[in-house]
């Protein structure tokens, strides 16, 4: 949350945001919105759409709570693909 917070703070200009803030309260637009999942790639390494911004991503906690679902679910699918069908490493007996 602290990290999306100085995304906001930088993109949208302003001294502070908080984790319930909304983000086209705070004077956010679409081109913004746009920024913000730029920066959201580069420092997350998650793909994150700028509708969710419309969605539950309006505040820093909904875009907290999707960013770490989404990174998750990476974890799941890079971990699922390194074990065989049985649960094993692969190359393990």
């Amino acid at each position: 949350e602290e990290e999306l917070c100085a995304i906001w703070v930088d993109v949208l200009n302003l001294a502070y945001v908080g984790i319930h803030d909304n983000f086209f309260d705070l004077g956010g637009h679409s081109l913004l919105a746009t920024q913000v999942v730029a920066r959201i790639r580069d420092k997350f390494h998650v793909e994150v759409l700028v509708r969710q911004l419309f969605g539950s991503g309006q505040t820093i906690a909904g875009l907290a709570e999707y960013i770490e679902s989404l990174q998750w679910l990476a974890r799941q699918s890079r971990s699922s693909t390194h074990s065989g069908s049985d649960g094993r490493e692969e190359g393990e007996l």
